[in-house]
């Protein structure tokens, strides 16, 4: 199964959201460091929540994700996880 998720976000010194891959966001580094997981993928199967595409993980109650996130993460939500991995991306396209 392959599980292509992306998200629409405001980046710093730009007008328009811009849609990112959350391959990108949530790095093998990112998962490695902050997770039990290698791949965002990985971490999504690992939920066994019924994820098998972009409409079925936006329409994943949050408090779903959450509870996922605190068992299998360092972070307490996953607004925590996005907001993490968002600015860690955003620091790194910056470079």
């Amino acid at each position: 199964m392959s599980i292509k998720i992306t998200g629409f976000y405001q980046l710093p010194h730009q007008t328009m959201p811009e849609l990112v891959d959350f391959d990108d966001v949530f790095n093998t580094s990112f998962m490695r460091k902050y997770t039990h997981f290698r791949t965002f993928e990985k971490f999504l199967q690992g939920s066994h929540l019924k994820i098998e595409s972009q409409k079925d993980f936006e329409a994943l109650p949050e408090e779903k994700m959450d509870a996922w996130v605190r068992k299998s993460t360092k972070f307490s939500s996953w607004q925590e996880m996005l907001d993490t991995a968002t600015d860690k991306y955003v620091m790194h396209k910056n470079l």
